[in-house]
């Protein structure tokens, strides 16, 4: 749509009137000073004669003072403006923004990671949880799943920041034109990203070991599958408030070692 608009060749990203607005710095903030800047672009004359486009990046990431010195621009846009706000949580905007705009909505998927020692990890997890599950065996060892535990947050620590490295080094080399700001949000974003998909898939293998192990005690292992889930949720919710990583992946399977050997 982008390309048909300006006129732009379809293996083309860049075009004098396209203008990127996206968050800056390790916090992922869009700044009132690179919104006013944004907006001082939209008023001159078109580059090319024709329309204007802005892409708003992650909008949600605008702060309130931004967001308020956007409101007139959106509400009466220069001639032949286009304005398109990005964001996978609209309802972290602004009443008085979202209200202004038509909403469309676009499935996202992410491709399953599958490199061997993420398949490896997922593997020694349900085993984990399994010879939790075994009372008998418990009895006779109760110190190597704690020293598993701690195997297993390492390792998923190592598995998180490796993929992200990747995935960030990706990212940064298909965008051209960021400053050091923006790639730095751009960084904090994907490894954001990398490690809700992770975590995501934990609580899968989670729910699919439980329900393996289940045999007709739904009740007892159905109950501690849902306390597990809700002790992943509430440590994604301190990384999202950023509590670090290692601290919350470790409560996780402390919690989880306390959860999967109750009677």
């Amino acid at each position: 749509m982008i390309q048909h608009v300006l006129g732009m060749p379809t293996d083309s990203e860049e075009h004098p009137d396209l203008f990127h607005l996206r968050p800056s710095g390790k916090a992922r903030i869009i700044t009132v000073e690179k919104t006013r800047g944004l907006i001082s672009n939209l008023q001159q004359s078109s580059n090319q004669g024709g329309a204007k486009i802005a892409l708003i990046h992650e909008v949600d990431r605008m702060r309130k003072e931004a967001a308020n010195a956007f409101l007139k621009t959106l509400e009466e846009p220069p001639r032949d403006t286009f304005l398109i706000l990005l964001t996978t949580r609209p309802y972290s905007l602004l009443p008085t923004i979202r209200s202004r705009c038509l909403q469309a909505r676009f499935s996202m998927e992410h491709d399953q990671i599958l490199d061997p020692p993420w398949s490896s990890w997922l593997s020694s997890y349900g085993d984990w949880i399994l010879s939790l599950l075994d009372r008998e065996k418990l009895k006779q060892d109760r110190i190597s799943p704690l020293f598993q535990a701690y195997g297993l947050a390492a390792s998923l620590l190592q598995i998180i920041h490796s993929q992200a490295d990747r995935e960030s080094k990706e990212a940064k080399a298909a965008i051209v034109g960021l400053d050091e700001k923006e790639k730095d949000a751009l960084d904090a974003g994907v490894r954001k990203d990398v490690r809700t998909r992770l975590l995501k898939e934990v609580a899968e293998a989670t729910r699919a070991v439980a329900t393996k192990a289940e045999r007709g005690s739904l009740s007892s292992t159905g109950l501690k599958l849902a306390r597990a889930i809700s002790s992943l949720e509430r440590c994604v919710g301190l990384m999202e408030v950023n509590l670090k990583d290692e601290t919350a992946i470790e409560e996780f399977y402390l919690s989880s070692l306390r959860i999967w050997t109750a009677r």
